[in-house]
């Protein structure tokens, strides 16, 4: 049970990331509205007049006491879906070094929070439950899913604490930590996974088994996959003399970037590859995503994947 003391923090502290994923949210519907996309969500539905024989649950009550006219939801859903976040903390997803909480300059772990955080804004519009999964070497967190509000504050001061946070010496048991979620996880989850995936401990057919069965384990699965993209997928680095560092262990090389760049980006790709391969085998959703990317393109895959679910 969380201390009165914690809770108090908490409510001082969420503010911040909740206003973040409703100005994300509300500036994503801006656009949505004025395009083709529709039938996702109570909370967004439009409104036309009510017709005769059409059923009367879905009437605007609200709506009908302000004009005294009769309005339907045109696009009204009620699914209680349950969508568990995943969330890769080791310290690999705080590159690249920025300022805490700049919104102007991302790295993986803020991109990842801010996405996960403004996902969450629109299950609340949708009365769907969400809950957090947090590891790096261990699993760190593992919060089911739910719908209450309390619940919501305590999930996003969780997600700014890690968002801050200065990361140790860790590694990202991947592999593992992944069976150990998906087993804790309902049939009926959606489980949305942000990481970099670099991780040791494991080889590739490993980690591909985490993956599917985290998809077994759930209705869907969406993976994101989250790079600096001008650094670490195309591996554009200034032609000098550079030392590179792990973050998670520490070891340290000295090398000219161009003398191996062009590998590099070879195996990059072919990892993607073999991701995107995965991903159709086992039926899941796989998105390589840059911290650049806009949000908006986070918000529509989960959006397109919950109107194929329906």
């Amino acid at each position: 049970m969380k201390s009165s003391k914690h809770l108090n923090e908490v409510r001082r502290r969420v503010p911040r990331l909740d206003f973040l994923a409703r100005n994300v949210v509300e500036g994503y519907l801006t656009g949505l509205h004025r395009s083709p996309f529709h039938g996702y969500s109570a909370e967004f539905a439009e409104h036309k007049m009510y017709a005769p024989g059409e059923p009367i649950r879905f009437i605007d009550w609200k709506v009908y006491a302000k004009t005294g006219k009769f309005f339907v939801k045109k696009f009204d859903e009620e699914t209680n879906m349950q969508v568990q976040f995943i969330l890769d903390v080791s310290p690999s997803m705080y590159y690249p070094q920025v300022k805490p909480y700049d919104m102007d300059r991302l790295n993986k772990i803020g991109f990842s929070v801010v996405a996960v955080a403004a996902l969450g804004e629109i299950l609340r519009r949708q009365r769907d439950a969400m809950g957090l999964s947090v590891f790096d070497d261990e699993l760190r967190l593992s919060t089911p899913a739910r719908t209450n509000t309390l619940h919501r504050q305590r999930l996003l001061a969780d997600l700014e604490h890690y968002w801050g946070l200065t990361p140790g010496r860790a590694g990202t048991a991947l592999a593992r930590n992944l069976h150990l979620i998906a087993e804790q996880l309902r049939r009926r989850s959606v489980a949305v996974l942000f990481t970099d995936f670099w991780a040791t401990g494991a080889t590739m057919e490993q980690w591909i088994e985490s993956l599917k069965h985290l998809r077994y384990k759930t209705a869907e699965l969406l993976f994101f996959h989250v790079a600096d993209a001008e650094t670490e997928d195309l591996f554009r680095f200034p032609d000098r003399p550079l030392r590179f560092r792990d973050l998670e262990t520490g070891q340290s090389l000295n090398l000219y970037p161009s003398e191996i760049r062009t590998d590099y980006v070879r195996r990059r790709r072919e990892m993607q590859q073999r991701l995107q391969e995965a991903a159709y085998r086992y039926d899941f959703d796989y998105y390589a995503v840059d911290v650049r990317t806009p949000f908006d393109e986070v918000l529509s895959a989960y959006l397109q994947k919950r109107l194929r679910m329906h």
